[in-house]
C-alpha cells in the first residue's frame, strides 16, 4: 500500500482523497466547476485546517507550462496565490487559493478611473513581478480575472494551468498570438500581456459585452487592415489620455507597447506617446486588396501566395519597401536572397522555408508561417500534443510540419530576423531539444512534447485520462491495470508513447546518458521485458509481478531458442516463478542466458554428429555382406530355433501360472 500511497493512489482502496506535499488533502468525491478552464476539486491544508483551497487537475493534452514551478516565486497582492505545483502523486496537482469575488465576465458598469486604479495599475504591478522573474503570465482575460467588490482592486487568477494563451478569446491576444491556432501561440512576451491588459480595459469600458461566441478569425482582417486599437475601441469615447494609453498598449507593433513599469504611472494619467506604424501612401495589390503595411503585406501574401511571388520576383516588393516604408534595410536583404526558389509553385520544403524567410524579413515581429501555418517555434510541442486529440489527419498532418520546420536550420533562419527578445534563445533551445531526440519520421515526433515539457502526462490512448506524468505512475498502473497489451495491439504490451515517455523521463533525469540507450526498434513482447526491466531497475519500483504475469503468457516462443526438452521445462517453470515475484530483470536474464544457449547449441551439436555416425554404422551393416560356413549357418538357425521354442514354452507357463 506504500507504494499506491507515493505515486497518488487512493490512500485506502475506499478512500477519495490524495495528499500533496505532506500537507495538502484533496477530496476527489467533491468536485467543483472548473476553475480558469481546468478540472478542480475541493482541497485543505493539514496546517491550517480552515483554510479553503483549490486542486487544479490539469489535462493530459493541456498540461501545465514547462516552467510552472518558477511561477511559484510571484507573489503579488493582486495575484492569486498558488501554493504547490507537485506531481510527486504521480500526476500534476496545483494547489491554489480561491478567488476572492466574482471574475470580471460576470462584471459591468466601469468608468475610466476605476478601469484605471483597480484594474491597469495593479495588474501592472503583477506583470512587472513577472517580467522581473523573466516570466509572462498569457491568461489575461475577463474569466481569469476577479472582482472583490467596492474600491477593492481585482486579483489576477493563475497562468500556469494551461498552455500559454492557449484558452484566451482572440479579442484578448496581440494580433501575433491571434493569428496562430491556441497550440501555436507560446510563452510569447510581457508585451503580449500588456496588450491583453489593455483589451481587457476596452472591454470593460465597452460594457463588457459578451464575446464567448465570437467566430473564430472574426476581427483578425479588420484588424490588419485598420489596427487593433482602432477596431476594439471603435466609437468609445474615451479621454485623450486614456485614449492615448489604450491606444499605445494595443500597438500592433509589440516594441512600441509600453512596459509594465510604464503602466504603474497610469493612474497620474502621464502621456504616452503613440508612435505610428510606417504606412505606405501608394498601396500594393495582391488580389483585390490594397496594402499598405508591413503586416498586411505577410498576412495577405500567404493568402495570395502566387501572386506575391510574382510581385517579389520582379523585385517590386523590395522597391515598396523602399521608396514607400523606408525599409531600406529590409529591402536588402530581399534582394540577396534567390529569386528561383521562389518561382516553385509545388510548395516544396525549398520554396516554404524561402517564403518563411521573406516573411520573416518583412515583418520581423509577427510569427513564423510555414505552409500556411503561423506559429511560434518554442509551441512546436504543444502543437504536436493538442494534434494527438484530434481526429482525422491532424496528428499526422502537425508531425509532418513539425519535422519540416526542425530541419535545416529554418529555426535558426526565422530567429535571425525576429526582433522580439528572447526569441532567438527560445528557437536555439527548441532546436537543441529537438536535436537530441533521433527524430528521422513524422513518427519519432511523438518524443517532443515529454522532452520540451517536464509535466507533459503519457499520451497513450490507454492512459492519457489518467494523467501520469512520472514513469513510476505509468508502471505501477501497468503493473495493476487490466490490460494485456497496447491498444489494438497484441505483440506488445507499451505502445509508442509509454515507450518514448519513459525513456524521456529517463533520460531528462539523466538516468541515462542518451535516446538510445533505452530505445528498441519496436514493441514486442521480449523487447518490451528488456525496456521494462531497464525502467524497474532504473527507478526502484519494487516488483512488477502483475507485469510479469501479463508478460509470460506471450514469451513461450522464446524458451523455443532451447532443443533440449527438459531445458526447456527447467526454464519454463523458472520464468513462471519469477513473473509472481515480478523480477523483471531477472527474466530477461533467463530468456537472454547467452551461455546457457551455447552450451545447449553444442550438445545438440554433439547429439546430432552422435545420431549421425550411428545412422552411418547402421548403414554399412544393411549393406554388408557376411562370409559363412554352411555348418556353421545351420548351427546358428538350430540354436535360434532352440532360443525361440525356449521362450513360447515360457510365456505358455507364465500364462497358466498368472
Amino acid at each position: 500500500m506504500a507504494e499506491a500511497e507515493e505515486f497518488g493512489q487512493a490512500e485506502t482502496e475506499d478512500s477519495q482523497t490524495i495528499t500533496v506535499d505532506g500537507r495538502y488533502v484533496i477530496n476527489l468525491a467533491h468536485k467543483l466547476p472548473d476553475f480558469v478552464k481546468c478540472p478542480t476539486y475541493t482541497a485543505r491544508d493539514t496546517m491550517s485546517p480552515a483554510a479553503e483551497l483549490l486542486a487544479l487537475a490539469p489535462n493530459a493534452f493541456l498540461p501545465v507550462r514547462a516552467n510552472a514551478p518558477s511561477f511559484l516565486q510571484v507573489n503579488s497582492p493582486h495575484l492569486m496565490k498558488v501554493r504547490s505545483v507537485n506531481d510527486k502523486t504521480g500526476a500534476v496537482w496545483i494547489i491554489c487559493d480561491p478567488p476572492v469575488g466574482i471574475p470580471l465576465s460576470e462584471s459591468s458598469g466601469w468608468t475610466e478611473a476605476a478601469v484605471i486604479d483597480r484594474v491597469i495599475v495593479p495588474l501592472a504591478r503583477v506583470l512587472h513581478t513577472y517580467h522581473e522573474a523573466g516570466l509572462t503570465h498569457r491568461a489575461i482575460r475577463p474569466d481569469n480575472v476577479f472582482d472583490p467588490g467596492g474600491k477593492a482592486t481585482v486579483m489576477l487568477g493563475p497562468g500556469l494551468s494551461a498552455p500559454p494563451a492557449f484558452h484566451q478569446p482572440q479579442r484578448f491576444e496581440s494580433l501575433g498570438s491571434a493569428i496562430c491556432s491556441p497550440a501555436a501561440r507560446g510563452n510569447g512576451t510581457i508585451a503580449d500581456d500588456v496588450f491583453s491588459l489593455g483589451a481587457l480595459a476596452i472591454w470593460l469600458l465597452k460594457g463588457c459585452d459578451p464575446y464567448q461566441n465570437d467566430a473564430p478569425g472574426a476581427l483578425i482582417e479588420e484588424r490588419i487592415q485598420k489596427g487593433s486599437f482602432a477596431v476594439f475601441a471603435g466609437t468609445l469615447a474615451l479621454s485623450p489620455d486614456v485614449a492615448q494609453l489604450l491606444a499605445a498598449m494595443l500597438s500592433d507593433d509589440p516594441t512600441l507597447r509600453p512596459t509594465p513599469r510604464d503602466l504603474l504611472n497610469a493612474a497620474g494619467h502621464k502621456g504616452f506617446v503613440v508612435r505610428r506604424v510606417p504606412t505606405a501612401t501608394a498601396a500594393i495589390m495582391l488580389g483585390s486588396v490594397k496594402i499598405r503595411t508591413t503586416r498586411a503585406l505577410v498576412w495577405y501574401a500567404v493568402q495570395y501566395r502566387r501572386e506575391f511571388t510574382g510581385l517579389f520576383v520582379r523585385g517590386l516588393i523590395e522597391r515598396w519597401l523602399s521608396y514607400e516604408l523606408g525599409l531600406t534595410q529590409a529591402a536588402t536583404k530581399l534582394s540577396m536572397l534567390p529569386k528561383d526558389a521562389a518561382l516553385a509553385e509545388d510548395e516544396t520544403q525549398a520554396s516554404a522555408s524561402l517564403f518563411m524567410e521573406i516573411m520573416a524579413i518583412i515583418e520581423p515581429t509577427m510569427p513564423m508561417v510555414w505552409q500556411g501555418v503561423w506559429l511560434w517555434p518554442d509551441a512546436l510541442g504543444q502543437m504536436v500534443t493538442t494534434s494527438l486529440s484530434q481526429t482525422g489527419q491532424s496528428a499526422a498532418d502537425t508531425a509532418t510540419l513539425v519535422l519540416e520546420v526542425l530541419n535545416k536550420g529554418r529555426l535558426e533562419k526565422f530567429a535571425q530576423q525576429s526582433l522580439l527578445p528572447d526569441e532567438a534563445k527560445a528557437c536555439r533551445s527548441t532546436q537543441k531539444t529537438a536535436g537530441q531526440l533521433d527524430m528521422v519520421t513524422a513518427v519519432d515526433v511523438i518524443r517532443l512534447p515529454y522532452m520540451l515539457n517536464p509535466f507533459q502526462a503519457c499520451l497513450s490512448p490507454q492512459c492519457a485520462a489518467q494523467r501520469f506524468s512520472t514513469p513510476q505512475a505509468l508502471l505501477l498502473w501497468l503493473n495493476t491495470a487490466q490490460t494485456t497489451g497496447a491498444s489494438g495491439n497484441t505483440s506488445a504490451i507499451l505502445d509508442a508513447h509509454m515507450t518514448n515517455f519513459m525513456i524521456i523521463a529517463a533520460v531528462r533525469a539523466r538516468l541515462v546518458d542518451y535516446l538510445a540507450d533505452l530505445l528498441t526498434t519496436k514493441n514486442t513482447w521480449s523487447l518490451d521485458l528488456l525496456l521494462l526491466a531497464r525502467l524497474q531497475r532504473l527507478y526502484a519500483v519494487g516488483p512488477l509481478g502483475g507485469i510479469g504475469r501479463k508478460l509470460l503468457p506471450h514469451l513461450s516462443s522464446e524458451l523455443k531458442k532451447w532443443r533440449s526438452r527438459s531445458e526447456r521445462t527447467a526454464r519454463g517453470e523458472r520464468l513462471a516463478s519469477l513473473a509472481t515475484a515480478g523480477d523483471l530483470g531477472q527474466m530477461y536474464e533467463l530468456l537472454n542466458d547467452k551461455q546457457s544457449l551455447k552450451n545447449d547449441q553444442l550438445a545438440c551439436l554433439a547429439a546430432q554428429q552422435e545420431r549421425a555416425r550411428l545412422e552411418e554404422e547402421r548403414s554399412e551393416l544393411q549393406h554388408m555382406k557376411i562370409d559363412v560356413l554352411p555348418e556353421t549357418q545351420r548351427e546358428m538357425i538350430s540354436l535360434a530355433t532352440s532360443v525361440g521354442v525356449i521362450c513360447a514354452i515360457g510365456s505358455l507357463c507364465a500364462e497358466i501360472m498368472f
